[in-house]
């Protein structure tokens, strides 16, 4: 199969019929996604397939901060106890129909080169990302080995700029 985007979600997107295997993700994308879009608190990034406009995919970030207890030791070291600022994907889904096609990786790959094209522009650390469940903490550390789990929360893991820099350069 062949896909467009990742594109910003915008009123043309149908989302009504988009399920995917979390009830939490599928709920959002439906009922909050174009309103937090709208509102600038979170940036949504959807694919869909040539000629037709239904969501099969997307992910949802914005930015945020880890404050020092919740930073892995290597991000602590010459950061003092100051808050670091990272973007966090909040959000990924892949509607049923459509996984196993690589969808959920080429959208992780996707925030990766945007955290890094934008990091320094925004001042960004690097990524946070919120897995729903140890399944899916599971696939992100499969894709990124590098990601780090937080010392205060087993389901957040962070990526570092520098691993990102690097990662980008080997490719």
């Amino acid at each position: 199969m062949t896909y467009r985007g990742p594109v910003p979600l915008d009123s043309s997107h149908d989302i009504a019929d988009f399920t995917c295997g979390s009830v939490e993700q599928t709920a959002w994308l439906r009922r909050f996604a174009r309103q937090s879009a709208s509102m600038g608190t979170t940036k949504v990034f959807v694919v869909t397939e040539p000629g037709d406009d239904r969501v099969v995919a997307y992910y949802a970030w914005c930015m945020a901060q880890l404050v020092a207890a919740a930073t892995p030791e290597r991000m602590r070291k010459g950061a003092g106890r100051y808050p670091q600022p990272v973007a966090l994907l909040a959000r990924l889904g892949v509607d049923v129909d459509h996984e196993g096609q690589g969808l959920g990786a080429g959208l992780l790959v996707d925030v990766i080169t945007r955290v890094a094209a934008l990091s320094a522009e925004i001042g960004c650390r690097g990524l946070l990302v919120h897995a729903e469940s140890a399944d899916a903490r599971a696939f992100y550390r499969h894709l990124v080995p590098e990601l780090e789990q937080s010392p205060t929360d087993n389901l957040h893991l962070v990526l570092m700029l520098k691993d990102i820099k690097r990662t980008i350069a080997g490719l």
